[in-house]
């Protein structure tokens, strides 16, 4: 799931598997790894939200939302 939007998010902006692994100072496999298992640490979900530019918001019923900025 977190997966697809990172991915969605990367065509978007036109960054490469290669460009992001070599931000979080991985290999391109161990990436590859991370995205077929859609397991990430919250650090690492934080620095490639981060290199994507974007925040991390948490929705929580009812009308509860913590947004994030990084």
């Amino acid at each position: 799931m977190i997966t697809e939007k990172i991915k969605a998010i990367m065509k978007f902006k036109g960054i490469s598997n290669k460009q992001l692994a070599e931000y979080l100072n991985i290999s391109p496999q161990a990436l590859s790894n991370k995205f077929y298992r859609d397991s990430y640490s919250i650090a690492e979900l934080v620095r490639i939200l981060n290199y994507l530019d974007c925040d991390l918001v948490i929705n929580s019923k009812p009308d509860i939302n913590i947004i994030i900025k990084l």
